[in-house]
């Protein structure tokens, strides 16, 4: 059976992936996009940062945050996590085990996504 035939037939009765023979699509020396990714994630990680450190150590907003969340109070929710100074986009999601944010890229050419996860 040639290479080209196998399509990730074990023989065995089990299928595996076919892995490219070049795993790697682009140039490896074209370092621009990453760079620019890289770029990107920065201004969403401090604003990340502010978050953290208003829940950390501000309990008046904690217990704001985790209130309007067991209220269903989806837009206060987001209010409180813009008031510390968020501006990228974000998209909140309340559970009963905590609240899960991600943020998303301005740019579609960014390439990233930061998820938060915390749990109550």
């Amino acid at each position: 059976m040639s290479d080209n035939s196998w399509n990730g037939y074990s023989g065995w009765g089990e299928w595996y992936p076919r892995l490219p023979m070049n795993p790697l699509e682009t140039d490896p020396n074209d370092l621009t996009k990453l760079m620019f990714s890289a770029k990107s994630f920065l201004y969403p990680t401090q604003e990340v940062h502010s978050l953290l450190q208003k829940i950390a150590s501000n309990i008046e907003f904690a217990r704001q945050l985790k209130k309007s969340a067991e209220l269903n109070q989806n837009q206060k929710v987001d209010q409180l996590i813009q008031s510390t100074g968020v501006q990228s986009d974000f998209e909140s999601k309340i559970t009963p085990d905590g609240i899960k944010i991600v943020f998303q890229p301005d740019s579609t050419d960014a390439c990233f996504n930061l998820t938060l996860s915390l749990c109550w």
